[in-house]
């Protein structure tokens, strides 16, 4: 009993550690909220991975518009920033209206450039004159 006691607690001392380093590892420039969504089986706990860990919430609406993801399943998600007071009594959650929503999707679409990764539109072609 004692070495299944003793197994199951490294077991789950090595199964936090892992998830803290996949928690500090989140990347949420433009490549990386891209990569994500894109990669993502299940977009609400992505999105909540990534607003946790910084990224800005019309940012990722406008990625998602860019990367191809429907306007309906966008509008599914809650985009939402917690927040606590410093002396941790109040907690608050903002979340994006669905009109706030709408324009940061519009710009995504309108401006995909912005929001898509260099290597989403493949390799740059050299085009020098001769």
């Amino acid at each position: 009993m004692n070495k299944t006691l003793r197994s199951a607690v490294v077991g789950l001392a090595l199964l936090g550690g892992l998830s803290l380093a996949q928690a500090a590892t989140v990347d949420t420039s433009v490549d990386g909220i891209f990569n994500a969504l894109t990669n993502s089986a299940d977009l609400q706990a992505t999105v909540d991975t990534l607003v946790a860990n910084g990224a800005k919430p019309q940012a990722i609406v406008s990625v998602a518009a860019a990367a191809g993801i429907p306007l309906d399943k966008v509008k599914d998600l809650q985009v939402c920033v917690n927040s606590a007071a410093p002396d941790a009594k109040v907690l608050s959650a903002s979340c994006m209206r669905q009109r706030s929503m709408d324009v940061a999707y519009a710009e995504g679409v309108n401006d995909p450039m912005k929001y898509l990764p260099a290597t989403a539109a493949g390799k740059r072609s050299d085009k020098t004159a001769k």
